[in-house]
């Protein structure tokens, strides 16, 4: 016990003496374009082609569970919200988080990823931790949904 309380003495010692410049310029990332204010509450980041971005989120919202989702988050906020996506490439492949964008956390409900080129979409099913299709997702969710 003695040694526990002098190793923490020692980090607090060393963390207060810490006097140098901590100013630091945040860079931006090229697949993003910035952050987006919660007007319409669907999208949260925009990448750099909008158009990708607009058909990727209509397709999305077309989806049964995503629409019931929405409207869930619609009558929870007031008919303020909806659901939001977070949007990021990766591997040739764009990854879309859905969920409630609340004032302190982001709650992902869905993870997806589209392939660009097919637009074929795949959603991770959260018991199995399977990548999915749309229709497989739905047959195991069907009683959930």
């Amino acid at each position: 016990m003695k040694t526990g309380l002098i190793f923490i003495l020692v980090l607090l010692a060393c963390g207060c003496t810490n006097n140098a410049d901590t100013t630091h310029t945040a860079t931006s990332d090229s697949s993003v374009a910035g952050k987006q204010q919660d007007s319409s509450s669907h999208i949260v980041y925009n990448f750099t082609d909008t158009t990708l971005q607009a058909r990727i989120t209509d397709t999305l919202m077309q989806l049964s569970f995503v629409k019931e989702s929405n409207a869930y988050i619609d009558s929870i906020s007031n008919h303020k919200k909806g659901i939001a996506f977070i949007t990021d490439t990766t591997n040739h492949q764009i990854s879309v988080m859905a969920g409630y964008n609340g004032s302190e956390r982001f709650e992902t409900y869905y993870n997806f990823t589209i392939d660009p080129v097919t637009f074929e979409i795949k959603v991770v099913d959260a018991v199995s931790g399977d990548l999915v299709t749309v229709a497989e997702y739905v047959k195991r969710n069907k009683d959930q949904h």
